[in-house]
């Protein structure tokens, strides 16, 4: 089987490499945002113009929970993975790289890695969720009961490739006796995942068109936290917008879902649209920070839960 023309990953000589946010120690868990990144395929690397700036800005990341590629991304930045490599990588997928590794022998499908899988276990060095430099949870769902399961320990490569495995493009996968495919089927932004885990200041990133959209074309961040705005949460938005408290929406329904010739484009979408919200989550930051004390992080491992 022939590799995806992957190149080789550069893990320690990006410039910046040195002020990446990394794990908050469990006295200041609080001080920082627990970042839901949504799936989109292509346009989620709109998600890493987000966490561009939350590094240049020196905003802490407590945690990060991930449906499809917000998983995918968001896990291998939380192994140390440069947001440079990953872009580079990104603009050198196309459709038919996923396609391709769709086995068409079902007796022989265990010996073969989908190309998710041989990114995975090429390009990361953490082989576990509780590996990982940043604390991590990824949303699968459970295709025969309807359910999210959620893991945030074991193995991290199944974990990646349930949360990304989109019906009709990749093979679900078999883990502890189910069934499970893309996340983005029942958690499309894992906030109330982020919510459960971490008692700071959830922040949502949603890069699939329309999904979320309450406010005008142009505003790409809501402001949802009651106590430091008039709250905009209404039974008309989605379920999962009630477990955010700023909602990012980068400008990216432009983009084709399968279009990866446009990576740049959507990261600097995501760039955009946390800079604009920079002055609101600085202000939530400092806000909690003299209210509350510092809440821990309360990881459930791997499980089924209901939203």
């Amino acid at each position: 089987m022939t590799l995806l023309p992957f190149p080789e990953p550069n893990f320690d000589k990006h410039p910046d490499s040195e002020s990446r946010p990394r794990r908050i120690p469990a006295d200041e868990a609080g001080s920082g945002i627990a970042l839901a990144l949504g799936g989109g395929f292509s346009r989620g690397f709109a998600h890493l113009g987000v966490l561009e700036v939350l590094e240049r800005e020196q905003i802490p990341i407590s945690a990060i929970v991930g449906t499809s590629i917000g998983a995918l991304l968001g896990a291998a930045y939380a192994d140390g993975i440069s947001l440079r490599d990953l872009c580079d990588l990104g603009r050198r997928v196309r459709l038919r790289d996923f396609l391709r590794f769709y086995p068409s022998d079902p007796e022989r499908s265990s010996d073969n890695k989908d190309c998710i899988g041989q990114f995975v276990q090429g390009w990361f060095r953490a082989g576990r969720l509780e590996q990982l430099l940043i604390p991590m949870a990824i949303v699968a769902t459970d295709l025969e009961t309807g359910a999210p399961y959620v893991f945030s320990s074991g193995p991290l490569e199944p974990a990646i490739r349930a949360s990304c495995a989109f019906p009709g493009l990749t093979k679900p996968v078999r883990h502890d006796g189910r069934l499970l495919g893309d996340g983005c089927i029942v958690s499309p932004v894992p906030t109330e995942v982020a919510a459960r885990i971490y008692g700071g200041c959830v922040l949502g990133v949603s890069v699939s068109p329309n999904s979320a959209r309450f406010s005008k074309p142009e505003d790409m961040v809501t402001v949802l936290d009651p106590g430091f705005r008039p709250s905009r949460r209404g039974e008309s938005n989605p379920s999962w917008s009630r477990h955010a408290d700023v909602l990012l929406e980068p400008e990216v329904h432009q983009i084709d879902w399968n279009d990866f010739s446009r990576v740049d484009e959507a990261f600097s979408a995501g760039a955009d649209a946390m800079r604009q919200a920079l002055p609101s989550v600085r202000e939530l930051l400092a806000r909690r920070s003299k209210l509350q004390p510092s809440a821990g992080l309360s990881l459930p491992g791997e499980r089924e839960v209901a939203l």
